[in-house]
């Protein structure tokens, strides 16, 4: 008889990731409809994330986590790509 999900460790792992990735896409979705609404500037967000970047980065190198510390961060970096793509950082 399979395991399930809750017995499964690796099932728990995924369930995990699942839930990182869904928040991580909803906070980004909702970043660029703030954006294309033009209720946020571009640059004040992604200035915010790139505060959360260094934060990242600072606790990695205090060792509190660095491999995933270091993969947040990467996945920070793109979604700061992504909204400095969405508008002009300042409206003229």
């Amino acid at each position: 008889m399979p395991a399930t999900e809750s017995e499964d460790p690796d099932g728990i792992e995924r369930h995990h990731a699942a839930a990182g990735q869904a928040a991580l896409m909803l906070v980004e979705s909702l970043m660029l409809a703030l954006v294309e609404r033009d209720l946020v500037p571009a640059g004040a967000l992604v200035e915010a994330v790139e505060t959360v970047i260094e934060t990242k980065r600072r606790l990695a190198a205090d060792g509190h986590e660095p491999a995933t510390a270091a993969r947040a961060a990467a996945m920070l970096t793109t979604i700061a790509n992504s909204l400095a793509a969405a508008g002009p950082a300042t409206k003229g």
